[in-house]
């Protein structure tokens, strides 16, 4: 099943993206940040319609660990026999260090990042953003894990057919300021194979990736920002699937072929593959995403989704031995995907969706093995593997 836009509005799996939950084109701004403070959090509060931020975790944090469908921290010494650290509901999580993560949780009415230590289960409080609490956990907006730099949106006030002119800001070193304006209209957009929207920072946060299409259902952008200067480094038509830095200064993203930009290059074409969604290693050597069979120049069969693991360099390249969806590495060597079977959720014939399997594929090995989970700490089958947050 593809996708299309319409006036119905199905956002399933798309609740948080790139560094935090989902800013709405309604957001309003709360007041600016206190400085970061290491003083104990209140119990966070429910939002409007009584949804809240929970946290659970064992205590017992690992060498190796992982963060997956930003909703669970697994050790994954071994990739194949993992072991839950910590999983949340509501919320997104970023792990640390090897002993601490960090979420969002609404707090006296502002939402804030939280810092956990694993080994006491002390919690303390690290920022706080601008976005708007309410509800917060599916605005689309963007953050540093330290609260110095957030991407968050506001709109003004619709007129009679709906339209609203949105705002993009980026806060950074203590100033608002805004990035650029939409003209949105009403619309919506149903379809598991749709477009995603970006928002990431660079690794040395010299740059921001973002599309207009998570402010604007029929935005067709992709933009880069310089943050020292917030000017606009480049601009490229595409409906994004996902993307990835892979370098400070290199941003890869999927739509349709996989595209990449970097200031000496400007945009240009790095694999010509249909591409569905493409995430990184944590060592950028290697990127993942889904592979769908082109039948034209314009168009292709998303009825069978494939893996496709490339090396960043070119040459090396592999592809897990069935269908399989939402990869994501959980070691810079080894890779979870969502194993993919007849749909038995509906839609058309040929169809496919998560039979509930996770596998691992080995990139050193070339392995490819089903993960074996303790009793009631796997995922569920539609929040597996690749990152969120």
């Amino acid at each position: 099943m593809g996708w299309r836009r319409g006036t119905a509005l199905s956002f399933a799996g798309l609740v948080f993206m790139a560094c935090g939950p989902r800013v709405a084109p309604s957001a309003h701004v709360s007041p600016a940040p206190s400085p970061a403070d290491t003083s104990p959090i209140a119990t966070p509060i429910p939002t409007q319609d009584g949804i809240t931020a929970s946290v659970t975790c064992s205590g017992r944090p690992a060498t190796a660990m992982s963060v997956v469908a930003g909703a669970f921290v697994y050790d994954v010494a071994d990739p194949v026999r993992p072991r839950l650290v910590c999983r949340s509901a509501n919320t997104v999580i970023h792990l640390l260090d090897g002993n601490a993560i960090a979420y969002t949780a609404v707090v006296a009415d502002h939402v804030v990042i939280v810092r956990r230590d694993l080994t006491t289960g002390a919690e303390s409080r690290i920022a706080q953003l601008r976005i708007a609490p309410r509800p917060y956990y599916w605005a689309w907006a963007g953050w540093t894990w330290d609260g110095s730099l957030e991407v968050y949106s506001t709109s003004g006030t619709p007129s009679a057919d709906g339209r609203s002119l949105v705002s993009v800001h980026l806060f950074s070193n203590g100033a608002d300021h805004v990035l650029y304006t939409l003209d949105t209209g009403p619309g919506g957009l149903e379809g598991r194979w749709g477009p995603r929207g970006l928002l990431a920072f660079s690794p040395d946060r010299a740059y921001l990736a973002i599309s207009d299409f998570p402010f604007y259902i029929y935005g067709e952008n992709v933009r880069i920002f310089s943050l020292a200067d917030q000017r606009q480094k480049a601009v490229t038509k595409g409906t994004p699937t996902g993307g990835t830095w892979i370098a400070n200064d290199r941003f890869v993203w999927a739509s349709g072929s996989l595209m990449q930009w970097s200031p000496s290059t400007g945009v240009t074409l790095l694999r010509s593959e249909y591409w569905y969604g493409v995430t990184g290693s944590g060592d950028g050597h290697w990127l993942a995403g889904m592979l769908f069979a082109k039948l034209d120049a314009n168009s292709y069969d998303n009825s069978k989704p494939r893996g496709l693991i490339v090396a960043v360099g070119g040459g090396t390249t592999f592809q897990p031995t069935g269908l399989a969806s939402s990869p994501g590495f959980v070691t810079p060597t080894v890779v979870w995907y969502a194993e993919e079977g007849p749909s038995t959720e509906g839609g058309l014939a040929g169809d496919t969706s998560p039979t509930g399997v996770i596998r691992a594929f080995n990139l050193a090995s070339a392995s490819d093995q089903a993960v074996r989970f303790v009793a009631g700490e796997a995922p569920t089958q539609f929040q597996c593997c690749a990152p969120r947050g």
